[in-house]
């Protein structure tokens, strides 16, 4: 078995191969440009004057002065509100994020079963996703209206005093997660495309060794989709 020789590198065909580099490069950049300058200039620049001005007073009339670290020492020791929000925050993603990801994922699965009809329901579902977030806000102030709502007249109808809902620190965060519910059509849509887009086979192989329905769902659906239930939580 005989090999061929490579042609020695002489100085001209390195400088031949670094001009083709060179090129290649200076064509992506000319492409990854748009996104580079719009990178630098609506997050890049901000962020690091964020970052600057964290160290300083600065009240927007007059110029920034230094005050080094007393801004962070009022956050974490001085001002009363800034635990309370990171507990709310722990609790929207410790509930109603997952919530979230279930209603979707549970929407996706029984669309995805569906015998007849599967782009109405495709459809009603993923609606909601098209009302504006203040349209969608305002319409649940007025359902959850604790004196002339629809929620709460339809409880007293059945001798149920409904809560302040939005208006009440303890229904306050309940009533936000109803409320985020409302808008899971994107996820829905994603889970949808991800749960046909699994293999047969694995459902019918499963079905050969006596697995049924939910048990295919535990052990083949949701590995196989797994990326995309990790893509849902950290969108969500």
């Amino acid at each position: 078995m005989t090999t061929t020789a490579l042609p020695p590198l002489t100085p001209a065909r390195r400088r031949a191969r670094r001009k083709a580099a060179w090129r290649g490069r200076r064509t992506v950049l000319l492409f990854m440009s748009p996104w580079i300058v719009g990178f630098t200039v609506f997050f890049g620049y901000p962020l690091l004057d964020n970052l600057y001005l964290s160290f300083t007073h600065y009240d927007l009339l007059s110029s920034p002065r230094w005050i080094g670290l007393a801004n962070y020492r009022y956050l974490f020791g001085g001002d009363q509100q800034v635990w309370p929000a990171v507990s709310n925050t722990l609790w929207f993603l410790g509930i109603a994020v997952p919530l979230q990801v279930l209603f979707a994922f549970g929407i996706a699965v029984m669309v995805s079963r569906a015998k007849a009809g599967v782009g109405i329901f495709r459809t009603i579902f993923y609606l909601p996703t098209l009302a504006p977030t203040v349209a969608a806000t305002l319409g649940f102030v007025f359902l959850f209206n604790p004196g002339t709502g629809p929620v709460n007249t339809l409880l007293s109808k059945v001798g149920i005093t409904g809560p302040l809902w939005f208006q009440s620190p303890h229904w306050a965060k309940p009533s936000l997660t109803l409320l985020s519910l409302w808008g899971i059509g994107n996820a829905m849509v994603i889970f949808l495309a991800a749960i046909l887009d699994v293999p047969q086979h694995l459902h019918e192989a499963a079905q050969l060794d006596g697995a049924g329905a939910l048990r295919r769902l535990w052990y083949v659906t949701l590995p196989t989709i797994s990326p995309v239930i990790l893509f849902a939580i950290v969108i969500a």
